[in-house]
Order: C-alpha cells, then sequence, then structure tokens
C-alpha cells in the first residue's frame, strides 16, 4: 500500500511595509473611498453611529472544544461571547475617539493607534467567555499553525515569545507614524497582524475590528458600520489567498481583495441604512398627531430597543402612554432577546440580518 505523505507547511512570514507602503491600486481606491463617503452621508440620521455593531453568535464552532457540550448551555454561552465581542469593539472606537479629541487639530505625525499591550488586553476582552478558544486571551505562547480545508498547511515563522513582541512593536511603530494613504493604512496594518498571528485564536476578528477603528480614526468611517466579519466568511478562499499572497510580496492582491470588502460592506450597509431610514419615516408619519409618540420612534436613531426606564431621562412626559399607544398601532413588540424592551419589528429584523452569503453550488 502506497501512504500519501502529508504537504509540507509552508511558511508565512511577517509582512513588514516601508513607512509609506501603498498596497490598493488607484482604482479599487477609488471605487472605495466613494463607498465609503456615501456611508457617511447614509449614517447621518444617526444618533448612534455604532447603532449596527450588534451581537451576534459565530456560526462556526470549533468542534474539539465545545462537541460535548449542552446545547442550551452552549447557545447561552455563546450569545455572551457575542456580547463581550460587542463591548470590546464599543470600546476600541470609543478610545479611538477619545485620542482625536484629546488633540484637536494638533498636527503630531501620529495615527490614533494601539500599543501592544492595549492589543493585547483588548483581545482578552474580544474572546472573553467564548467556548471556542480556551484560555484568558493574550499574545500566543507556542508556534502558529493553519490548515486550510483543502490540507494545504501554514506555520508562521514569527516565533513566540521575543520575536513576537518584537513584531508587535514594530507593528505599533509604523500603525503610529506610517504616510501610507489612510486605506492602504488601514490594509497593511491588518494584514501585518494576520502574518505575525500574535493571538492564539481570535486574530482575524481583532484584526477587521482595528481595520474599522483605523478608518473611524482616519474620518473615513464614521463608526463601526462595516459587516467585515460577514464579508470574509462569505469570500473566506479569496481572502486567505490574498494573505498568503502578500506575504510572499504580492501586495496588490490584498490591497484589492481589502478595498472590495470595505466597497462591498460600505454598499451593503448604506442600502440597510436607506431601508432603516424609510422605516423610521413610515412609523413617525403614523404617529404624527402624538408628539410623544414621535419621540419615542426618533429614539431609534440611537438605540436598538427602547423601554419607559431608558426613555424617562429621554422624554419630558411620562413615556409609558405612548408606548402603549405604539404598541396597540403594531409600531412596537416586545423584544425576543431584551426583557422589557420594545422594538419596532421592521428595525429588529434589519438588525439582525446577517450578511448575504454565497448561494451553494
Amino acid at each position: 500500500m502506497i501512504h500519501q505523505l502529508p504537504a509540507a507547511a509552508r511558511r508565512i512570514k511577517p509582512v513588514v511595509p516601508p513607512p509609506g507602503a501603498e498596497a490598493v491600486p488607484a482604482g479599487d481606491r477609488a471605487r472605495a473611498l466613494d463607498a465609503l463617503t456615501g456611508l457617511a452621508a447614509a449614517a447621518a440620521h444617526l444618533g448612534d453611529p455604532d447603532l449596527f455593531h450588534r451581537p451576534r453568535a459565530r456560526s462556526r464552532l470549533h468542534l474539539r472544544h465545545v462537541g460535548a457540550a449542552d446545547p442550551r448551555v452552549l447557545a447561552e454561552q455563546l450569545a455572551s461571547a457575542a456580547e463581550h465581542r460587542v463591548a470590546a469593539g464599543l470600546l476600541a472606537v470609543r478610545s479611538v475617539r477619545a485620542e482625536l479629541a484629546e488633540r484637536p487639530g494638533e498636527q503630531t505625525g501620529e495615527r490614533p493607534h494601539f500599543t501592544p499591550d492595549a492589543l493585547a488586553e483588548l483581545h482578552r476582552l474580544l474572546v472573553a467567555g467564548d467556548p471556542n478558544i480556551p484560555g484568558g486571551g493574550g499574545f500566543r505562547r507556542t508556534t502558529a499553525r493553519i490548515t486550510w480545508p483543502d490540507g494545504q498547511r501554514f506555520v508562521v515563522a514569527v516565533a513566540p515569545g521575543r520575536p513576537l513582541l518584537g513584531q508587535m512593536e514594530r507593528w505599533y511603530r509604523w500603525g503610529a507614524r506610517t504616510s501610507s494613504p489612510a486605506l492602504d493604512a488601514a490594509a497593511l496594518q491588518m494584514l501585518r497582524l494576520f502574518t505575525v498571528h500574535p493571538f492564539p485564536d481570535g486574530n482575524g476578528r481583532i484584526a477587521r475590528l482595528l481595520a474599522q477603528c483605523d478608518l473611524v480614526g482616519a474620518g473615513l468611517l464614521p463608526g463601526l458600520l462595516l459587516d467585515l466579519d460577514g464579508w470574509v466568511d462569505a469570500n473566506r478562499d479569496a481572502h486567505d489567498r490574498a494573505v498568503v499572497a502578500a506575504a510572499e510580496g504580492d501586495l496588490p492582491q490584498w490591497g484589492t481583495l481589502f478595498a472590495r470588502a470595505v466597497t462591498e460592506t460600505a454598499r451593503h450597509r448604506t442600502a440597510t441604512l436607506a431601508e432603516h431610514r424609510r422605516i423610521l419615516s413610515a412609523a413617525t408619519a403614523r404617529a404624527a398627531d402624538d408628539p410623544t409618540a414621535v419621540a419615542v420612534l426618533e429614539a431609534f436613531r440611537s438605540a436598538p430597543a427602547v423601554s419607559a426606564d431608558s426613555l424617562r431621562d429621554l422624554l419630558p412626559e411620562d413615556p409609558r402612554p405612548a408606548l402603549a399607544r405604539l404598541r396597540t398601532a403594531g409600531l412596537l413588540t416586545p423584544h425576543p432577546r431584551l426583557p422589557g424592551a420594545l422594538i419596532h419589528p421592521g428595525l429588529l429584523a434589519l438588525l439582525d440580518e446577517p450578511y448575504p452569503q454565497p448561494a451553494p453550488v
């Protein structure tokens, strides 16, 4: 019998671009920037630009960690982990805004950026309570190995310990001082995290979060509006191959893919926001003769749900009669996951809508 020997693992070397490196071809950059401009305009009606950064349980599970788990308990753990990811994302983007606010108009030559220690802490928050990821988060202590579904194997060249910490310091210095165009800087910072692979798991999630924070810090994105996680799930093969190609020297392939992800998710969210605005406009038109009811509905520009308690400090009148009228009119319904909270049924479907996945072949 002839035994098939496993393919040798390919080494993924860290991408270390020069300070002003460009990875995104000009045409792709122009399309992405145009899509981001349209998204910013569409988001102008929101009171909270991070409104669509919502909890979503991950669909892919690491069966070696959760295979024996009780389904009910597992569902609760996954829901809790999704809440932790949202909280970590909001903390990250708010820290970027706070850093910008501390030096308005000040030209320091530095971009808002996370130190390696801050990034490790953010990772701990991002993966907290996730049954897919054993341990408490933080930098990896072993060699990183990756196997694709087709059997191809890769080993990350950056060893744990001092070499990894050194690469993360270089990552920080480049990110804080780079003169690359803003879109390229976000793309390259994301790529560098992939090729250094600093964490045992969750590298993709934190890299995509930081890419959005980079765009917010550069003024290209008003908040966490891009569903990059959903886009990558729908384009996993092309994404992973672009990372490997970039690690082997083909930066434009990665730049093109990153710009495409930004463009497509920005256009998708722009359409979602147009529908959000349409639903709210239609609802407020139906309640136009009741100013308190209109004020209740206007709260959905900033909140995914409302309650009498959440509205009490926002409205001059007791909101309970207006909430009752809106429920009777079918404009509000109990939120399925937030006890005591109410939501417009159309807005609930919109906020919960996943990024479209490709049709099965």
